[in-house]
């Protein structure tokens, strides 16, 4: 069996200890050894072609109470009480279709959101609902007992990391990562299994997909090595080229010279391969949503990322990928104050970027190998702190792509009240789908055998083995 081979075996079969417990890095990385010799396991499945997954992370805690409404009158009245002045007004409510929630129930979203609705309504967007970070189910007995929780709820740090990793934070390895473990030997090249456009995460650390950087114009390059830095000398890059990928006489030297040649050379295939790409550019028009400020994409940092997103999809198919994984990101959702000033201003750049980029797809014939999804490391209260809102739990999220079973809200859409079993204090909602159920549909879409994905979630074994039905 060849080393490839071999690593691929373990992968898949890397779960059965940590299946049944919390995730922790000792079992992630000896879970499993007893069914090593199990040679039947089901490799991952890439037979359809290119794919890939966008994390659209949104830094702080998002409040989505606010981007999917109640809008019938038994349900829309307890929102509003809860929320006061945070609440949508329900005029300015747009309707959307379901089919799958209660009997009697309507949602809307807001003017703000208006180019994520059509996407919606398009068939190419879902909500997911209610969906946090989990351990195991939880009733609300279980919270008020401190029985089977996340490590320090309502933490940033610690939630994003649970977010991203399953983990409490300092976790070496997230679940995109290690999806990258198991996906990149289908990749002509693997270093570009995992990529960031928005810095350094550990959901796209694997225990040997390593997370390949990139900023919104490209591969970011060693200082030095354009020739357009010469401090006085034209020569200066070369001799500085060669300087840092001279083997010297000691190992620690010449590995550091045949990583430094392994980086020049990554970046050299990538800028080639992005240099001949045809993306569209970036819209130089300002639009105005609802009560949002305008947006002009071609300033837009967000718009940059999704933009360079799509020229590395691009780019895959010229370097001989099959599977990637990347992570984008967008700040400003702690919204403990002004939230009325700026939450509009963060949906509509989110709304218009995200519709931008699956144009951007829809013109390039890949938007259906492409699935977006959005996370955020917790919820929000739903009661008002008079400015704001404070750290929740449970939250919706959207998944975007043309394999996306759209129009309709997914899981359970609780009941946005005060005082409800899903309530565990001050609105903050007991999440009822957990990210790892999120991580399982994604992961099966992406080709990840039932042997392969307790490696990517440990604690899937804990949940419902019923797919959620987002993605076709």
């Amino acid at each position: 069996m060849s080393q490839t081979a071999s690593r691929r075996q373990f992968l898949r079969s890397a779960a059965a200890l940590s299946a049944v417990g919390p995730a922790t890095p000792l079992a992630l990385s000896l879970a499993g050894l007893g069914t090593l010799a199990n040679q039947s396991a089901q490799a991952a499945d890439v037979s359809t072609g290119y794919r890939a997954l966008v994390c659209l992370y949104l830094h702080g805690g998002s409040d989505m109470h606010n981007w999917v409404v109640p809008t019938d009158s038994a349900n829309y009245a307890p929102y509003a009480a809860a929320r006061r002045e945070l609440a949508v007004p329900l005029a300015s409510l747009q309707p959307i279709s379901q089919n799958r929630q209660a009997s009697g129930r309507s949602f809307g979203m807001p003017a703000e959101l208006a180019p994520l609705r059509a996407l919606y309504e398009g068939g190419r967007a879902a909500v997911l609902a209610n969906v946090g970070p989990l351990q195991r189910p939880v009733s609300k007995t279980d919270f008020q007992q401190g029985r089977n929780l996340p490590p320090k709820l309502f933490s940033h740090n610690d939630q994003t990391s649970a977010w991203q990793s399953l983990q409490a934070e300092g976790a070496p390895s997230g679940w995109g990562g290690r999806m990258g473990d198991i996906l990149m030997s289908a990749n002509a090249q693997p270093v570009f299994t995992a990529i960031s456009v928005s810095g350094n995460a550990v959901f796209l650390s694997g225990a040997q997909a390593v997370q390949y950087q990139v900023g919104s114009e490209g591969p970011v390059g060693v200082r030095g090595l354009s020739n357009s830095w010469t401090l006085g000398s034209s020569q200066l890059a070369g001799v500085l080229r060669r300087t840092l990928v001279a083997a010297g006489n000691d190992p620690y030297s010449a590995e550091y010279a045949a990583v430094m040649r392994r980086s020049l050379d990554t970046s050299a295939a990538l800028q080639a391969a992005l240099a001949q790409t045809q993306t569209a550019a970036l819209p130089t028009t300002p639009v105005q949503l609802g009560a949002a400020n305008a947006v002009t994409l071609a300033n837009d940092g967000l718009a940059k990322q999704l933009r360079m997103v799509a020229r590395l999809v691009e780019s895959g198919q010229r370097l001989g990928l099959r599977r990637q994984v990347f992570m984008v990101s967008l700040g400003g959702f702690d919204t403990h104050n002004s939230q009325l000033r700026d939450q509009p201003n963060h949906m509509a750049r989110v709304a218009l970027s995200v519709d931008w980029f699956m144009q951007a797809l829809t013109a390039l014939g890949l938007q259906n190998q492409v699935t977006l999804f959005t996370a955020s490391e917790f919820g929000r209260t739903l009661v008002s702190n008079g400015d704001g809102s404070d750290h929740g739990w449970g939250s919706h999220h959207f998944v975007v792509g043309g394999a996306v079973r759209g129009r309709n809200i997914y899981g359970n859409f609780p009941v946005t009240a005060l005082g409800t079993a899903d309530d565990v204090g001050s609105g903050r909602l007991l999440p009822s789908t957990a990210v790892t159920q999120l991580g399982a549909e994604l992961g099966r879409w992406m080709g990840l055998s039932a042997t392969e994905l307790p490696y990517v979630l440990p604690n899937l074994g804990n949940f419902s083995s019923t797919p959620l039905g987002v993605l076709g």
